[in-house]
């Protein structure tokens, strides 16, 4: 009666440390998932370049974006950027998607804001840059001064772009598609090791629409509301979803209770 009664205060035992390990496996998914969920309106990374694309404002091979992680704004907008290093400089580079905007429009536009040194402020700062292309075809470089944008004339070799209203593996209907690459280490737009930034777009044949914007809520005006860059070493990594681990600490726990109890129905019997 002795050993019997041991045998099943040690079943119990492995049991209960078996429940507590997968409890807390559930538990830092989950508090992982919920940091990344929290961080994921403001915080996005680029990975390094794993097929250099061609900046012609098109999906030129159905790969050649897939080394990005893909960041969007409802089902309006995508995005994906990535970075090497250059025979001279650090590049980043970006594609972005306007699924919605399939016409072609003078009063269109699309912004896209760098704090190369994460200063942030209230109002655009000097080192703050921001790029307008209007009409699909206008392009126009500006620097904050401490209150509002200035335009600032620099050399083409800031930024190479281009934009096309294209199909693309992400999408069948023609809608427009920009194409751009940055020098992170060279010129005028020095981008630091991450940087902060936002965009939006505008497609006035769908004024009702808004100006989709990335991050959602922030101010073109307004620095401290901009989302961060982050860069990292290596190709984008191809995790587990939450999802699934889930499912997979759930079903360790369930198995583990079924093996225990089979057990212990053994040790009764015998």
């Amino acid at each position: 009666m002795k050993n019997k009664s041991g045998g099943e205060k040690v079943m119990k035992k492995k049991f209960c440390t078996i429940i507590m390990v997968a409890f807390m496996m559930l538990l830092l998914v989950t508090v992982g998932a919920i940091n990344c969920v929290r961080a994921q309106a403001a915080e996005r990374t680029s990975w390094q370049t794993q097929v250099i694309p061609t900046i012609d404002g098109e999906w030129t091979s159905d790969d050649e974006w897939t080394d990005g992680e893909e960041t969007t704004i409802g089902n309006v907008v995508a995005f994906r950027s990535t970075w090497d290093m250059g025979d001279e400089y650090v590049m980043t580079r970006w594609i972005i998607e306007f699924f919605t905007d399939t016409t072609n429009d003078l009063a269109d536009f699309w912004d896209f804001c760098i704090d190369g040194d994460q200063s942030g402020g209230s109002a655009p700062q000097v080192g703050d840059f921001r790029f307008r292309i209007s009409g699909h075809t206008e392009f126009v470089w500006y620097e904050g001064d401490g209150t509002v944008w200035t335009e600032k004339d620099l050399d083409e070799t800031e930024i190479e772009w281009a934009m096309s209203l294209s199909e693309s593996p992400t999408e069948s209907t023609p809608h427009w598609i920009l194409e751009f690459q940055i020098p992170k280490n060279g010129g005028t737009v020095q981008l630091g090791p991450t940087w902060n930034l936002m965009f939006r777009v505008y497609d006035s044949s769908n004024a009702l629409l808004g100006a989709p914007t990335w991050p959602e809520g922030s101010d073109m005006d307004v620095p401290d509301s901009w989302g961060i860059e982050n860069f990292e070493m290596g190709a984008i990594p191809e995790g587990l979803s939450f999802g699934v681990l889930v499912l997979l600490s759930s079903a360790a726990v369930i198995v583990a209770a079924v093996v225990l109890r089979k057990r212990s129905r053994l040790d009764k019997s015998s």
